[in-house]
């Protein structure tokens, strides 16, 4: 098994123990597969708001700007699809999304890029997160914004938890 297979596996439990429905080697509307697409929709008191959180994992070598971007698209797609709430984006609802690219050598620009903070949108937040396994490190905005001040703190404790806590010399996987 590969270190990118073990720490994909490594992710599902703490996704589903945290209320996430999860699915494995999911086609997205792009036609391309997302290695783990994760879906919950649930109250938050900071904003007094419905968020419908999702995260799709995608293993690719050597992304690039467009790779994140295509993955997001897509899984903005995915996740119009799986929300179950019957309200309106902007109306006391909103969406979470997050791109991860997992893989061997990110482009530099792409690195730049997801480290930013992210586009502003109406009640649709985009956390990109890239995952260098030959580096074991991942990237993603740890800055402090004004605007969705109070939900960065959310994304980046997710980014923490699910991704950037998997990363560990524990995995014992050989590089393939």
């Amino acid at each position: 098994m590969t270190r990118i297979q073990t720490m994909l596996d490594q992710m599902v439990g703490p996704l589903e123990k945290d209320g996430f429905k999860v699915s494995r080697n999911l086609t997205l509307s792009d036609g391309k597969t997302a290695a783990i697409a994760a879906s919950r929709t649930h109250f938050s008191f900071k904003g007094l708001v419905i968020l419908s959180q999702h995260i799709l994992v995608q293993q690719v070598d050597n992304a690039t700007i467009s790779d994140a971007e295509a993955l997001f698209d897509a899984g903005f797609r995915f996740a119009k699809k799986a929300n179950r709430v019957p309200l309106f984006r902007g109306l006391q609802f909103g969406f979470m999304v997050f791109p991860v690219l997992v893989g061997r050598s990110p482009d530099a620009s792409l690195i730049e890029a997801v480290s930013q903070c992210p586009r502003k949108r109406w009640a649709l937040f985009e956390y990109p997160v890239v995952v260098d396994v030959s580096r074991n490190e991942a990237t993603y905005f740890t800055g402090k914004a004004l605007w969705g001040a109070l939900f960065f703190s959310d994304m980046r404790g997710m980014a923490e938890k699910y991704i950037q806590g998997i990363l560990s010399d524990k995995i014992e996987a050989r590089d393939s």
